[in-house]
């Protein structure tokens, strides 16, 4: 013993005893390092005396003291392994721990203690069971760290995929081309005499392990760091072991080919990027040869360069000549192993060089098994021609998507020698591998075949586990010679410690009473002292015990607490809240406060009030209380700040505005509930989903003060949260589909929506309970006209009208060109065509048909819709054609009806627009109606409309519809009407009149008797005007004219009398004589 070592034992001693007292995390970690430089590096004798005192650290309920008691643990048996043993078992247990950064320690620091056991185990001459026992233990370590690859965190699933990286190499053989390390242990350095870790049975484990690292890489939702791990971990056993070159070039490729569909843009470019890098380095490696026109037809899609490529194959080469010219490390380790053998005199290699010359010549005489890619590629390439790849492209064309997948537009790289044979190869090594990965193609049934013939087993992790323990059951291990046990763990002596005194065993429990009695004066004498403590830390610790104790009141001592807190809510609102989070404890297990309390109860005993009850009990009593800013406060922090709300709670809001004792709603009192709900909705979101259906309860209030608050409310909400837009409408709907029942539901018909009484039958008011939210909610989402329609049509009568009256304003607000409308108007569904055209009648009341809804209104009329009503609306959008057309129905309904389509065709209803016909068209139109379309007696009320508006029918329009009249073939049968009218409507027209009869002898009126009849009509109202006129008629008109008004005779003599000689001969004397030729002369004529 050196006279240092005491001073070092002393240090180690006082910084462990220090590190077990430290709080610091820092401070401990460190003064552990310290320990650790200590015994491992500076005095390795100490190592025997304090690894326990170290290793104990691990139960440490820091995770960073844990890390480092695992790299303490892989140091001590890197530098010494007959610490193996006994820290092992401590890494098995760390294995298991809670903390993902402590898994994640172990995980590397067991691929060091793997090789360091296989190593101890090859270098020994003997096996001892401890041995055994301790590569059983890394065996079982290896075997969980194997599944760890399918773990729920991804930075373990990292290490596991570096751990299984570092078995493969371990245990496989190293090859001459191989690119390792130096001083790196694998299966060249293990005896084939070795009975605890067979060589062969490593070497097809790790082929197995090899197969599932395969497979993980090719898995649909492995995350972007995994893949990209996975890709180096397989490209670095590529290059250290070229046996494998094969399989995991084909793995990339297959990679390449089917990338996971769960990265984003900037992932799939970041492995891309990482997929060429690792297929360059492989390109550098001398075994790769064979494989360049795979590893180069890649690189050319992942966009690498022609020039690039013939540089990284030319440095290929190089180094090629140079390592066949030098004699690889494998040769020089063997020499010198060789040489070491001979000079100490040991056991001859012969007997060991062959065994490995046989084994190695055996493997190169099994003939290399061509994979399921491989063998469907070539498949493909012999079926590739220009007619099946024309067909396939037709084909694939009908499922290509509208818009570029963001994948397709990342990977896509132009194909520079299309049709060659190295593109055509390349192309069906693409679809070789979606073929494979999707498990069909040739190359898959002859691997399945294989399988079967050779009696393979697919399940990997049970041949791993089988191969390594040897043994079909890990229960069956019967292990030999000392159990190995964790250090520092168990075992350990216990401390003497002061034995306390225990009030439980001194001291009777009370009886129940007496208990209830003293903690109820106690819960009193704490309440009556709130005024009292006021100074210092003393009302925190009276809260505290209050709410240590309020997790175990019963109902009685529960109503007084409530009481006095509703008291004073305000100052007494953080004592309720403490309660109820004490309450929730209790419910929840969190505190054993109940448990302890009650532990002379009966097992299973539950509280006689849970949280639950209590929530609603001080809600239900806060509302009972006169509603004012400060029963808001309380309210809203009781919903706002509870650990949980009850949703019946949420419910009972709408009671707010209810008086004690009375039936007086006032909309100020509901004001309150909105902004609670409101609050809730936005800041409790696991609550919100009734909130917002007892909003949308309130948006049917009777009242529509109420409703003014709410319903705005409702919309905003919607506006900002599309989430709350669909629970909404939700709601709305089927509020709406109420309406289809036969009676109203009783949901809508409580007091507190002032609707105390439920009707037998559907009245307005229970009517427009059911479309207040849907209406105001159908601007925003304007496809719920669909559904309103589909009621509308199944709806009873009372329904429909409430409807119609409520369109308005959801309809003006949507607008005439809204999509949704002009969809409905042309899919109407059938019996809603009186829906339709109230819509239509709303969007062009005060402005002009669009011609989209001119265009569907026309299509419906004509393919479904026989009603002429369903036309009025758009009648300013139709050509004079078609309104000409329409006229005679139109005029044929009621009087009100059409006068309503009179003034929208004047434009007295529109703001802007133009008619498609003038006053002067339709009061023609109306003439020329033909008498078997309509009859006489509507044209001429429907004519009397017109002539009612004097402002629109003026002098000057009337004379135009005259001259019109006058210019037709045939002259309508109301027209001499129309004359009288005109003229008792304006008898300045009298001139203008005389004119128009002049020119009706001329057509000779009076071959239309009707015409006719109202010519002498007219005649008789415009005397003594029309003596002049009636002169001009031939001598038998005359006749007639005298025989239906003889009154005209008389006076047209007087006129005659009248007129001087010069004027009778100048005017009628000689008309008169030769008109009167065969009736006499002219005396006996008059």
């Amino acid at each position: 013993m050196t006279e240092a070592e005491p001073t070092t034992r002393e240090r180690v001693v006082e910084l462990l005893n220090t590190a077990t007292f430290l709080t610091s995390e820092k401070e401990k970690i460190a003064n552990l390092a310290k320990v650790q430089e200590l015994i491992i590096h500076l005095d390795q004798k100490l190592l025997d005396s304090f690894f326990e005192e170290v290793a104990a650290f691990q139960t440490d309920r820091n995770s960073d003291v844990r890390k480092f008691v695992v790299g303490f643990i892989e140091e001590a048996c890197k530098k010494d392994v007959a610490m193996l043993p006994r820290l092992v078992p401590n890494i098995q247990i760390l294995l298991a721990d809670e903390a993902i950064a402590v898994v994640k320690r172990v995980i590397q620091a067991a691929a060091q203690l793997h090789r360091a056991t296989l190593a101890w185990l090859s270098s020994a001459r003997t096996t001892t069971p401890e041995m055994e026992q301790v590569w059983q233990i890394i065996t079982l370590i290896k075997n969980s760290i194997i599944v760890m690859i399918d773990h729920d965190n991804d930075g373990v699933r990292t290490q596991a995929i570096k751990f299984l990286e570092s078995l493969v190499l371990l245990q496989t053989y190293k090859e001459a081309d191989s690119v390792t390390r130096e001083g790196e242990f694998n299966l060249d350095l293990v005896p084939l005499t070795l009975k605890a870790a067979r060589p062969r049975k490593l070497e097809e484990e790790a082929r197995m392990v090899l197969n599932k690292l395969i497979s993980f890489q090719g898995s649909l939702h492995i995350s972007s760091v995994n893949l990209m791990t996975c890709m180096s971990s397989l490209t670095i056993i590529a290059r250290a072991r070229p046996q494998f070159l094969s399989k995991i070039i084909n793995a990339l490729e297959m990679l390449h080919a089917n990338l996971p569909p769960t990265l984003t843009k900037s992932q799939v470019n970041s492995v891309r990027k990482h997929l060429k890098i690792q297929m360059l380095n492989l390109l550098k490696h001398p075994a790769s040869y064979d494989y360049h026109e795979n590893i180069t037809t890649v690189l050319n899609d992942l966009g690498v360069t022609a020039g690039e490529l013939l540089k990284q194959r030319k440095k290929s080469e190089w180094r090629e000549s140079v390592n066949k010219s030098m004699p690889s490390k494998d040769q020089i380790r063997k020499r010198v192993r060789r040489d070491k053998s001979t000079d100490e005199g040991g056991e001859p290699t012969s007997k060991r060089s062959r065994i490995d010359k046989d084994e190695k010549k055996e493997l190169k005489e099994v003939p290399e098994k061509l994979s399921a890619m491989d063998i469907t590629q070539r498949w493909l390439v012999e079926e590739l021609t220009i007619e099946s790849v024309s067909s396939i492209v037709m084909v694939t064309m009908l499922n290509l998507p509208e818009e570029m997948p963001p994948l397709f537009s990342a990977t896509y790289t132009p194909i520079t020698a299309a049709g060659s044979k190295s593109q055509i190869q390349h192309m069906a090594r693409l679809l070789a591998a979606q073929l494979t990965a999707g498990g069909v193609g040739p190359g898959v049934e002859q691997v399945k075949e294989d399988e079967v013939e050779t009696g393979h087993d697919s399940d990997e992790e049970g041949n791993i586990r089988r191969l390594v323990s040897g043994y079909t059951d890990e229960s069956h291990v019967q292990p030999t010679g000392p159990v190995l046990t964790p250090a520092g763990v168990i075992g350990r002596p216990m401390r003497q410690k002061v034995r306390t005194m225990k009030l439980a065993e001194v001291t009777k429990p009370l009886p129940s009473p007496a208990n209830n009695k003293m903690q109820l004066l106690l819960l009193r004498r704490l309440l009556r002292c709130d005024k009292k403590l006021l100074l210092g830390s003393t009302p925190k610790v009276r809260m505290r015990i209050v709410s240590v104790l309020s997790g175990c009141l019963s109902p009685l001592e529960c109503e007084e607490l409530e009481d006095f807190i509703l008291d004073d809510m305000v100052n007494h609102v953080e004592l309720m809240l403490s309660w109820l989070y004490a309450e929730y404890s209790v419910s929840h297990e969190f505190s054993k406060v109940h448990s302890i309390l009650h532990s002379h109860s009966k097992p299973g005993t539950k509280k006689e009030k849970n949280y639950q009850q209590i929530f609603t009990s001080i809600m239900t009593k806060a509302i009972a209380k006169k509603v004012n800013k400060e029963t808001e406060e309380f309210l809203l922090r009781l919903f706002l700040e509870s650990p949980v709300v009850p949703e019946d709670a949420v419910t009972s809001l709408i009671a707010l505005g209810r008086c004690t004792g009375e039936t007086i709603i006032t909309s100020e009192l509901y004001g309150y509930t909105v902004r609670i709900l409101k609050d809730i909705i936005l800041w409790r979101p696991p609550i919100s989903k009734p909130a917002i259906r007892a909003l949308c309860l309130l948006a049917s209030h009777d009242q529509e003060q109420v409703r003014e608050q709410v319903i705005p409310v409702i919309l905003e909400l919607c506006k900002d949260d599309e989430s709350i837009q669909e629970i909404v409408a939700q709601v709305a709907t089927n509020y709406l589909k109420y309406l289809l029942l036969e009676s109203p539901p009783e949901v809508l018909c409580i007091h507190e929506l002032g609707r105390p009484n439920k009707g037998g039958e559907w009245a307005e008011t229970s009517v427009k309970a059911c479309l207040f939210l849907y209406l105001a909610l159908l601007p925003m989402n304007q496809e719920l006209i669909y559904e309103l329609a589909q009621v509308y049509v199944k709806t009873v009568n009372e329904a429909k009208r409430a409807i119609l009256r409520m369109l308005e304003g959801p309809i003006q607000h949507m607008g005439m060109n809204s999509p949704h409308l002009l969809k409905l108007v042309e899919t109407c569904p059938k019996g809603g065509e009186t829906l339709i055209t109230r819509i239509i009648h709303i969007l062009t009341e005060k402005a002009p048909p669009s011609e989209a809804l001119v265009c569907r209104v026309r299509e419906l009329y004509n393919r479904r819709v026989s009603d002429v009503r369903f036309l009025i609306p758009v009648l300013t959008g139709l050509s004079k054609k078609e309104v000409t057309a329409v006229l005679p129905k139109l005029i044929k309904l009621n009087p009100h009806v059409v006068k309503e389509v009179f003034n929208r065709l004047w434009g007295v209803t529109l703001d802007t627009g133009t008619s498609p016909l003038t006053p002067v068209d339709l009061l023609v139109a109306l003439h020329l109606i033909d008498n078997e379309k309509c009859d006489v007696k509507t044209v001429i009320k429907a004519t009397g409309l017109c002539f009612a508006e004097r402002n629109i029918y003026t002098a000057e329009v009337l004379a135009f519809v005259l001259q019109q009249l006058m210019e037709q073939p045939n002259l309508p049968t109301l027209f001499m009407r129309t004359v009288i009218q005109t003229l008792t409507h304006y008898p300045k027209l009298l001139g203008f009149i005389m004119n128009i009869l002049q020119r009706l002898i001329a057509k000779q009126v009076w071959k239309q008797k009707k015409v006719w009849e109202g010519f002498i009509k007219c005649c008789q109202r415009a005397t003594p005007q029309s003596y002049t006129v009636l002169l001009q008629l031939p001598a038998e008109q005359l006749s007639d004219v005298f025989t239906s008004a003889p009154e005209l005779r008389t006076q047209l003599v007087q006129h005659l009398s009248t007129l001087t000689d010069n004027q009778v001969l100048h005017e009628l004397i000689i008309d008169a004589v030769f008109k009167c030729k065969k009736y006499g002369n002219f005396s006996n004529f008059l």
